[in-house]
């Protein structure tokens, strides 16, 4: 299976998800079109497993239990950074962009799909730091939204246009430590260095 996502990967990146066919896929990964079909039930079937692929690739460090919840929030919007920031997501994420006019629903799957894992962490890490401070994060959802914007979105959309390159990690690392300490001042959280 690891082959036949690899190749689907390829083909959709050098075709377009809409343009590539399943025998394009089939000779890529080196299969005939009848195994790569008793693998998978479609073109949508292989899109979806490959994008779960590389939601597994999305890890958070495991901490212990008595560790600073800004500490956590911190290490794991890192980790969401470095995965969003990657040169193999940055080619997924323009591909399901120029796709959009072929497939809106494809858009909607795809994000639904690929910041879920992403989305839980850091509503926990906020609903955590809530508690602790005796603050009511109302909405959290809305709230994680707003930090990951603050915290990679100007990176993550100069990449995707090819404006300019990732940043380095020290870089990455510096935004993301002070766009969490202003969230948090602004929520009215204690910071715990």
């Amino acid at each position: 299976m690891h082959a036949l996502i690899k190749a689907a990967e390829d083909i959709f990146i050098a075709k377009g998800y809409h343009t590539a066919t399943m025998n394009d896929v089939a000779r890529a990964a080196g299969m005939s079109k009848k195994t790569v079909y008793q693998l998978i039930d479609s073109k949508a079937d292989l899109l979806l497993n490959l994008l779960a692929h590389y939601q597994s690739l999305l890890t958070f460090p495991n901490f212990p239990p008595d560790t600073n919840p800004r500490i956590i929030l911190i290490e794991n919007l890192i980790c969401i950074g470095e995965f969003l920031l990657s040169k193999d997501q940055i080619a997924i994420i323009r591909l399901i962009s120029a796709e959009y006019g072929h497939s809106p629903d494809l858009g909607r799957v795809f994000h639904k799909n690929r910041f879920k894992k992403a989305k839980i962490s850091i509503e926990s890490c906020l609903r955590d730091i809530g508690l602790r401070n005796k603050f009511d994060m109302q909405n959290v959802s809305e709230l994680s939204d707003m930090l990951l914007g603050m915290a990679i979105g100007e990176f993550h959309i100069t990449a995707l246009i090819g404006l300019r390159a990732a940043p380095t990690k020290a870089a990455l690392e510096k935004r993301i430590r002070q766009s969490v300490d202003i969230f948090l001042r602004g929520c009215g959280c204690r910071i715990e260095t």
